[in-house]
């Protein structure tokens, strides 16, 4: 006997670097505004989330991601870091600020979600590690049942418990939500807790894999040819 598969019940979404065009490109903007070697960037980085052997900077990010640590604090020891080899030291104030400040809406991702809040039968959350993105884009917060911010819960991606609260807080089995994340080890976290989690690079691929996996469209059809004409002529519609 043939089980029809039920559809999944939520959607989540990260923010930085999902519902907001890439993080990277935003980076690699700072490195040339502040002169700022992008390779011993990256390589900070790297160690921050975990690509590193840990230590110290592990730590830090951490700390600030749980609020455990003020930004302001954690923007001057950033800075100290990135110092390292220069022949001036760089400015701290408001770095995290600079470093984010390449950041827009990802219209697309940011519609996808609406569009699946809007079809009625999905429960849409956002679950975000903060560390960063003070004086990005805004998001519509009418968009989401719930968002689970890291710094206001204590937890952070990937530990499992941040996952089980967020699916918690929308009242659905984690089991049953579908996860974005542009981060592997995010994505991999929640995976371990039961849900089903993509890997996001770019809307043009993200969104028809949450299509298949939703059963929901996640892009708005395009204006017919006739009614755009009309709209361009200046003629009522």
């Amino acid at each position: 006997m043939t089980v029809s598969r039920r559809p999944f019940d939520a959607l989540i979404v990260d923010y930085g670097g999902v519902l907001t065009t890439s993080m990277t490109a935003s980076f690699a903007a700072f490195c040339v505004a502040n002169e700022v070697d992008p390779r011993h960037l990256k390589r900070v980085l790297a160690e921050a989330y975990g690509g590193g052997a840990g230590g110290d900077l592990t730590d830090l990010v951490a700390s600030v991601e749980t609020g455990r640590l003020a930004l302001e604090e954690f923007d001057v020891r950033l800075a100290a870091l990135l110092s390292e080899g220069r022949a001036q030291p760089l400015e701290a104030a408001d770095l995290t600020l600079r470093l984010f400040g390449g950041l827009r809406p990802d219209e697309p991702m940011v519609e996808a979600v609406r569009l699946a809040k809007g079809a009625g039968r999905l429960r849409t959350g956002m679950l975000s590690n903060t560390w960063g993105p003070r004086g990005a884009p805004s998001v519509d917060e009418g968009l989401f049942d719930t968002i689970v911010r890291s710094g206001e819960v204590g937890l952070r991606k990937p530990d499992p418990e941040i996952y089980l609260l967020t699916a918690s807080r929308l009242g659905v089995e984690p089991e049953r939500c579908v996860f974005v994340d542009d981060i592997p080890t995010n994505v991999e976290g929640a995976r371990a807790v039961g849900m089903t989690a993509t890997l996001h690079k770019h809307a043009a691929i993200t969104l028809p894999a949450l299509e298949a996996l939703l059963e929901v469209a996640l892009t708005a059809p395009p204006p017919e040819a006739g009614s755009a004409a009309l709209r361009q002529s200046g003629d009522p519609v």
